[in-house]
């Protein structure tokens, strides 16, 4: 059996290196446009399903698997009848499972100019870093995971923030929790030394065959075992592809994470090698988690956080409940819990709350809360021991 991965991101190289442990008989070819890879550097416990995901870039020559094969080179095609890989060189790589983690383009602003910069890769990060030390004032452009992060570790230049939404980090946080992270203000037009646009992603699908059926937004339309719905043999994992709707569990939701990416990647694996009808279904996709850190705040999400898949419930059966401690020190915390007919949906967390555990079972368990009231974020109940 030979199982080919194309891509060099996080989703591929963990799928590769999964498939190397999986299936050590099997034959596995990574192909990697680049020299560089993008891989998981360390994964933090926060608790026992849910993890903080570290990030590292890595030599191609760095991945050693005596069944594994790497070829440096760009894919311009794939014959799924076929079952060939076409390469620019001219060399074709026959498989017998394919997964295609090509990631994503950045979306990019309707005009171009010599300052203006988009933050995709190591060489675009370099050139950014290089221009930074001679600017006085940028522009970033955008308003989730990247921009945030962004804000948050420029120092030394004055930095104007060009918002769609009335709110930072839209995707991820409601006003509150917004104005908790970075109080509002308002805009004017000004002049800037660089414009670092960060306006979100598009799969970069457009070179593969009509055979793969595609969602709305592009991706490669998989199952939930991330395999292809219109072409058998064929995986998809990372932000190239879409998980179908009706595929994922009640509280977990596709983003373009580099979290998601990482669970992908193993997840095709496993089906690929054919673990996956051994193994129990990884806990990751029964709950959205996502842990990030914002504005040198840690960040904990989780299920239907900002009440995604819940806009036809009506409103009044939903409720709520928000709690902020310490504003003013250093060890500030935000809470806050969305409930539909009293059982807990979602979750934010922002500052170290040690509340994720509970949370997250509470979200599972289904329970109904609503004999609790605002009482659920009294910080002098232990909800850990009640609901133990």
């Amino acid at each position: 059996m030979r199982h080919v991965v194309i891509g060099g991101g996080i989703a591929g190289v963990c799928c590769v290196e999964e498939l190397c442990r999986l299936a050590p008989s099997d034959d596995v070819v990574l192909i990697s446009s680049s020299a560089v890879l993008k891989g998981v550097d360390a994964v933090i416990k926060i608790t026992k399903t849910i993890e903080e995901v570290l990030v590292a870039e890595k030599d191609l020559t760095s991945l050693q698997h005596a069944n594994l094969t790497v070829i440096q080179a760009s894919v311009t095609s794939v014959d799924v009848g076929a079952k060939v890989v076409h390469l620019s060189s001219g060399a074709e790589v026959a498989y017998d499972r394919l997964c295609i983690a090509a990631g994503a383009r950045p979306k990019v602003l309707g005009f171009h100019h010599e300052r203006i910069i988009t933050l995709r890769d190591t060489q675009s990060v370099e050139d950014f870093a290089s221009r930074l030390g001679s600017a006085r004032r940028i522009a970033v452009v955008g308003n989730g995971g990247i921009a945030l992060e962004l804000i948050g570790a420029v120092r030394d230049v004055e930095v104007v923030w060009v918002l769609k939404h009335g709110h930072i980090g839209d995707a991820f946080f409601d006003e509150d929790a917004a104005q908790f992270l970075l109080g509002l203000s308002s805009g004017e037009c000004v002049g800037v030394d660089l414009l670092v646009q960060a306006i979100g992603v598009e799969p970069a699908t457009d070179w593969l065959p009509a055979e793969l059926a595609r969602a709305p937004d592009g991706g490669i339309l998989v199952d939930d075992s991330m395999q292809s719905v219109s072409v058998p043999g064929v995986f998809a994992a990372g932000d190239c592809c879409t998980v179908a709707p009706g595929s994922a569990a009640l509280h977990w939701f596709q983003m373009r994470l580099w979290s998601q990416a990482r669970l992908m990647g193993c997840h095709a694996a496993a089906a690929m090698s054919g673990a996956l009808e051994e193994e129990l279904q990884p806990l990751s996709f029964e709950l959205f988690t996502h842990v990030t850190r914002f504005l040198g705040k840690k960040v904990v999400l989780l299920g239907l956080y900002n009440g995604q898949k819940l806009q036809q419930q009506p409103q009044e059966d939903m409720v709520m409940y928000t709690r902020a401690l310490d504003e003013s020190t250093a060890d500030a915390t935000f809470v806050r819990v969305l409930l539909l007919r009293g059982k807990m949906q979602g979750v934010v967390l922002i500052g170290e709350t040690d509340l994720e555990e509970t949370f997250k079972n509470l979200i599972l368990d289904g329970l109904d809360l609503s004999q609790f009231g605002p009482q659920l974020l009294d910080p002098d109940i232990e909800l850990d021991h009640v609901f133990d």
